[in-house]
């Protein structure tokens, strides 16, 4: 999906880059269309007006005739008196007017083929400065509209010094080396277009991205949330937690302590309720999450009997930020399946706020035979986090300690 997104969107920039080009380039083409429509091609008979020309230059065939004729019909002596210098200059001046006409009909020509040659080439060159600034300003991934707009702006210059400038001899060099940086206002007009069109188009394809882009984040969170709807519901049955919570229970009731039986039950009752009313939200407060934790911990530090120690040390500042329900669980739960336990290495696990962080750390006491991570627990999380709170979970491994660190976001 990602791939064809992209291909449209290339798609999509070269056609408005060859519309731009044709657009920008309207006037040359009319004009060059108009050119080759009015300028006689070789082979085909002068206009009125050359031809006008022609005979005010040169005798015509009447004139000839005429000439002709008062020959025949003038006396010998007026024939004698014809000055024959005249009609020597007479046919000196036609012939002239004719090589005129020729090198005029050529440099038509070379004009003609010159400016196709131009207007190609300022096609492409049009293409290209337009492809470019499309290319940059819809790169809406790796930096914000002004930066890109800016970029834009620094490569117009650039380009405008690389514009191609068609000489009165008809060459074709950049504006830099055609010695008029400041004298060529229609490249700067079809630049500026150019610029103004990419950048509206890119501010537009922005907001369309980042509605396209909410609309999937809302969609990939919908279905985490779902997914994570579910483990929850699983967790809520879990035979191995409830096996393992009512065989500590019938510990207590087989020992006769009643008290500690009663308070077991309490916090067995609170750590359901809090999943079963928690499980549908987001987000809760660091002071609700803690209370979970509280009855949580007081159900395992029951069943591996002083063999296990969480420490809760957070600041009352940080009681009233927000953190994604059901986070701090899933740390303590990862850290009591894949270390040892025992009565020789208690395992302890300390749970602190710092910096906008709630930091989950246990030391590593790595299992004779570990149990076979599958690593879902810690990636659904992570993936919660990104989805919900747009910042990332950190983890690491520093010192032996095994370290989580969960955002947490102030009250608004």
């Amino acid at each position: 999906m990602l791939k064809r997104g992209k291909y449209r969107k290339i798609v999509a920039n070269t056609l408005i880059a060859i519309l731009l080009s044709v657009l920008v380039n309207f006037s040359y083409l009319v004009f060059l269309m108009m050119s080759r429509t009015d300028s006689p091609q070789a082979g085909e008979p002068l206009s009125p007006r050359t031809e006008q020309v022609a005979e005010v230059a040169t005798p015509n065939a009447d004139t000839s005739d005429e000439v002709a004729a008062d020959k025949f019909a003038a006396p010998q002596e007026e024939i004698a008196a014809i000055d024959t210098d005249s009609l020597k200059g007479s046919i000196i001046i036609r012939e002239e007017s004719l090589k005129q006409m020729s090198r005029h009909r050529s440099q038509e020509q070379m004009n003609r083929q010159a400016w196709s040659a131009f207007m190609v080439i300022d096609l492409l060159y049009i293409f290209v400065v337009a492809m470019v600034m499309l290319t940059i300003m819809t790169d809406t991934r790796r930096s914000n509209y002004m930066w890109r707009m800016l970029v834009c702006a620094v490569l117009l210059v650039l380009f405008f010094m690389v514009a191609p400038q068609l000489t009165w001899r008809g060459d074709v060099v950049t504006t830099f080396n055609s010695g008029r940086i400041f004298f060529n206002p229609m490249s700067i007009l079809k630049l500026a277009a150019t610029f103004v069109v990419a950048i509206l188009y890119g501010k537009i394809y922005e907001l369309l991205y980042k509605k396209q882009e909410m609309e999937i984040e809302n969609e990939q969170l919908k279905n985490e949330s779902l997914s994570w709807q579910y483990n929850t519901l699983v967790n809520q049955v879990n035979p191995h937690f409830l096996f393992n919570s009512l065989n500590s229970l019938s510990m207590l009731v087989r020992e006769g302590q009643t008290e500690a039986a009663q308070t077991y039950i309490d916090r067995m009752s609170e750590t359901y309720r809090y999943i079963i009313s928690e499980g549908n939200n987001e987000m809760t407060s660091v002071a609700e999450e803690l209370k979970f934790v509280e009855a949580y911990r007081y159900l395992l530090e029951v069943r591996y009997a002083g063999k296990l120690h969480i420490e809760i040390d957070v600041e009352p500042k940080y009681t009233s930020y927000k953190i994604p329900a059901l986070s701090i669980q899933p740390l303590i739960e990862n850290a009591v399946k894949h270390n040892t336990i025992t009565s020789a290495q208690p395992m302890h696990i300390t749970i602190s706020a710092t910096d906008d962080y709630i930091v989950v750390s246990n030391p590593i006491v790595p299992k004779i035979e570990p149990e076979k991570s599958t690593g879902i627990g810690l990636k659904n999380l992570a993936n919660r986090y990104a989805l919900i709170s747009n910042r990332q979970m950190v983890v690491e491994q520093t010192g032996g300690n095994f370290v989580v660190k969960l955002p947490i976001q102030q009250p608004k």
